[in-house]
């Protein structure tokens, strides 16, 4: 196929083959210029941004935020630990932020709920306090002395006795608050 190609080119006078050169040459150029305006006409490649990490005192969703009571401004910003007071020679023990459940003694059986006599481990300054427990319509209630007296929602309380001591859940944050809805209460 080339030898007939090369023999008919051969074939042509000289100025007939000039001009065939002459289109080969305009073809070749064009595709060199259809290539460069291609590729100059892609977008460039972006590169991503790194973002700057956030700083640790984010804005903390409502239901764990911590209360205000037994705190001081340092505190609430997470920039001052809280040590709980240990024995000598016994690792200290910090404060968490965020605390779900908790024990007391019952003082008194609302309608709606519980007034708990806390041990003040759930604020800052280890103050005891009188907690207000709210009973939900999901709060389970149970005794570890009888396992089959286990209550659901507000029927729960008919289970419990003044001056029994109770471990109690959340499901919120309970640092700092004395009053707060309970997901499971226990009496002991």
């Amino acid at each position: 196929m080339l030898k007939l190609l090369r023999n008919k080119i051969q074939s042509l006078s000289e100025a007939q083959q000039n001009v065939l050169i002459g289109i080969l040459v305009l073809i070749n150029i064009g595709i060199v210029i259809f290539w460069i305006s291609f590729f100059v006409s892609l977008p460039k490649p972006v590169s991503p941004k790194i973002k700057e990490k956030p700083p640790l005192a984010e804005e903390i969703p409502e239901p764990y935020k911590p209360g205000e009571i037994g705190e001081t401004e340092e505190t609430l910003k997470g920039e001052k630990r809280v040590i709980i007071p240990s024995p000598p020679g016994t690792p200290e023990i910090v404060l968490p932020l965020v605390i779900f459940n908790s024990s007391g003694q019952i003082k008194e059986i609302k309608e709606d709920g519980l007034v708990v006599a806390g041990d003040g481990s759930t604020f800052a300054d280890l103050k005891p306090r009188d907690l207000t427990l709210i009973y939900i319509s999901t709060t389970q209630t149970s005794s570890s002395t009888d396992k089959t007296k286990i209550g659901q929602g507000l029927e729960g309380l008919k289970y419990l006795k003044i001056n029994r001591l109770i471990v109690f859940e959340s499901p919120e944050n309970i640092r700092g608050k004395i009053e707060f809805e309970v997901s499971y209460v226990k009496q002991l």
